[in-house]
């Protein structure tokens, strides 16, 4: 494969997936260096409801651009006008609200609720939200080439800084539960020394939701030039990473606001990261002995905890 990699995606098979493919690629446009079509676009995410229902010439107008500018929006989404896009935003908009409806039931009309439990309902809605776009738009060959060049590596190191470095270290423990060689690096002066000496047969997986990590994609730029095999769970399909990438895998992002990766954000991808360890465990060779061993492994940590006590004996 190249060096500029390839992304394995599935093409959009019905409304839905165009739908929440449109705000993957509106926080796109709104990290372009384009001002001017960033703008644009932070402009729609804040006022999505609003977006949707709005004429070309409104939203010209509203955002301080031309009606060609919006046009030329358009195109750079990857649509072939003004019309397509408000179909789009309506279709997600509907897409959030049936996630709402999916969740936990409110309150009877009239009821007061609980404030915790009005903000614990918005959270698994958009947590749900996420999960729901992840299947979606992560490609499933992807996965499965993912999940295969885990197995022939005989070293995986898991990359992520910030927000993502949770994820990496997450996925770390995961491997080495299945008896996989893995290790998980978030300082770049350790990365780079890593990527140095890694031998023949390492794979690296990095985790970055923009894409745009420098000590990321600097790592698989390395990497690639000793033929080592590079994976990135990334929400941005034409980000950078990508370039220097054999396996890619699109994560959702929370549709608002643009600059917070929010839990949400880190759940997508640890959903893809569970995924690949299931999808390890069934085809892995020796999977029975990684059932034994997963066994053996939670009897050694069961010896970490302290003894639950007994409950105090009933008065006679």
């Amino acid at each position: 494969m190249s060096s500029e990699g390839k992304i394995l995606q599935a093409p959009p098979d019905d409304g839905a997936t165009a739908a929440i493919d449109i705000f993957q690629k509106l926080v796109a446009a709104a990290r372009s260096r384009d001002r001017t079509m960033a703008g644009l676009s932070q402009w729609i995410i804040a006022n999505q409801d609003r977006a949707a229902g709005l004429s070309i010439s409104s939203l010209a107008q509203q955002t301080g651009v031309s009606e060609t500018t919006v046009f030329r929006f358009c195109k750079l989404l990857g649509l072939n006008g003004y019309k397509d896009l408000r179909f789009a935003l309506a279709e997600s908009r509907g897409l959030a609200l049936g996630a709402q409806l999916a969740g936990l039931p409110g309150g009877g009309e009239g009821a007061t609720e609980h404030p915790m439990a009005s903000i614990m309902r918005r959270v698994v809605e958009v947590n749900s939200e996420q999960l729901l776009k992840t299947m979606s738009l992560v490609s499933l060959s992807a996965l499965e080439q993912a999940t295969e060049a885990l197995l022939a590596a005989n070293h995986i190191h898991l990359v992520g800084f910030g927000s993502s470095a949770p994820v990496a270290f997450d996925a770390y423990q995961r491997l080495l539960c299945l008896g996989l060689t893995a290790s998980a690096h978030s300082d770049p002066h350790v990365l780079a020394a890593v990527t140095a000496n890694a031998r023949p047969g390492a794979l690296f997986f990095g985790i970055t939701c923009s894409g745009r990590t420098r000590d990321v994609i600097e790592a698989f730029e390395t990497a690639g030039t000793r033929g080592l095999k590079r994976i990135v769970i990334t929400s941005d399909e034409k980000a950078p990473v990508t370039k220097v990438a054999d396996i890619v895998l699109i994560s959702a992002v929370r549709r608002s606001p643009i600059a917070r990766e929010v839990i949400a954000t880190r759940i997508s991808q640890l959903a893809i990261v569970e995924t690949i360890c299931v999808a390890l465990a069934l085809n892995h060779s020796d999977a029975h002995e990684i059932v034994h061993d997963t066994a053996l492994l939670e009897q050694e940590i069961a010896k970490k905890r302290l003894p639950e006590r007994a409950p105090p004996a009933e008065p006679t």
